[in-house]
């Protein structure tokens, strides 16, 4: 059966303006992608011919069977633009997904490694609440999976952790400015998030108590 879309949720674009959607950060969620983007992914004929038409579950599926490569544009021109970023704005614009389907989207073990990269730029997009971005986003930090990324024509290779970090860390995410993120360590002294230790950390603990365990045997 066809998914037919709740006409409440229903968002008018005319050259990157939208009215009636959902907010984040102030603002119409679709703005929080840069007008002259957002402009190129309305002009393609992906966009027209599939992307616009998507629902939320054929969204997750276009996803899965044909998205191939994280990025905004496919070529240094910056003409043509990803089918990344046409689903992140179509994604955008569809009704707010309950925070734990996206976190499942984020984090679950789907096996689909775009469809989480996807979901994790949305977080970071919409989510307002920067200590919920950071203990989400920092579960990814431990997976190495590749996914093909673009930027300025070029492809190479990037794993999830440095995809996550970037999230985190910078900015800018390929041709998208982020919202602003309050500083890891800000929210640690407010007491937001405990400090972070890492999988390597943990490791060395258990080598070191197993180390000393073989100590006492030796002695007794």
């Amino acid at each position: 059966m066809e998914e037919t879309p709740p006409k409440r949720h229903t968002i008018i674009v005319d050259r990157g303006l939208a009215s009636g959607g959902q907010r984040a950060h102030g603002l119409n969620r679709v703005l929080l992608m840069e007008k002259i983007l957002r402009e190129k992914v309305l002009d393609s004929q992906y966009w027209h011919v599939k992307a616009s038409q998507l629902q939320f579950y054929g969204l997750l599926k276009e996803c899965v069977l044909h998205v191939g490569c994280v990025g905004t544009y496919e070529n240094s021109a910056k003409t043509k633009t990803t089918k990344f970023v046409a689903l992140l704005l179509r994604l955008l614009q569809l009704a707010e997904i309950p925070k734990d389907v996206v976190e499942w989207l984020v984090v679950g073990d789907h096996g689909h490694v775009y469809l989480s990269v996807l979901f994790m730029v949305y977080v970071r997009l919409v989510f307002e609440d920067s200590a919920e971005i950071w203990k989400l986003l920092e579960r990814k930090y431990n997976e190495y999976d590749k996914v093909r990324y673009i930027e300025n024509g070029r492809v190479t290779d990037r794993h999830i952790d440095e995809i996550a970090d970037g999230l985190l860390m910078e900015s800018h995410f390929v041709d998208m400015t982020l919202p602003r993120l309050v500083r890891r360590w800000v929210l640690e002294e407010k007491g937001q998030l405990e400090e972070r230790e890492s999988l390597l950390a943990d490791e060395f603990e258990e080598m070191v108590e197993k180390l000393e365990q073989e100590e006492q045997q030796k002695e007794s």
